[in-house]
């Protein structure tokens, strides 16, 4: 639960974004520029969803595409009193469920994830007929 009045979340928002933050239910997008307050009315929304008792903090998952966006989305989380939200980047949340439902559905361990493609890239460029030769596009 928000530590914050949900009237108090709308405050300093303009009506495009307070109209944003208050629907509740179901998916909505949020298309804007860079600055114009995405991450603010994606907390806001998070926080006045729990404030209203509309969603539990444990059924909620905010993604984003970078690390730094996720660490500001649960520093923001974190400023609005939403405990028990998570926040991270795609790959994140995907490779948590896939570790948590894994074992779940398989009886074994996940796959290993590869930090990179190249030790098994590596070999098999090398036994290509002639060998491989790397070209960047800047190259051509």
């Amino acid at each position: 639960m928000p530590d914050r009045d949900p009237d108090l979340l709308l405050a300093d928002l303009d009506p495009a974004q307070r109209t944003a933050v208050t629907i509740t239910s179901g998916p909505l997008r949020i298309l804007a520029g860079a600055g114009s307050g995405k991450t603010r009315v994606i907390s806001r929304r998070v926080a006045y969803a729990l404030a209203m008792d509309v969603i539990r903090p444990r059924d909620v998952l905010v993604v984003t595409f970078t690390d730094k966006a996720a660490g500001e989305m649960r520093s923001r989380l974190a400023e609005l009193g939403c405990r028990g939200v998570m926040a991270a980047t795609f790959h994140a949340a995907a490779l948590r469920q896939l570790r948590h439902f894994w074992p779940r559905i398989h009886g074994t361990d996940p796959p290993a994830i590869l930090d990179s493609k190249v030790p098994i890239l590596a070999p098999l460029a090398a036994g290509l007929p002639g060998g491989y030769r790397y070209l960047a596009v800047r190259d051509l």
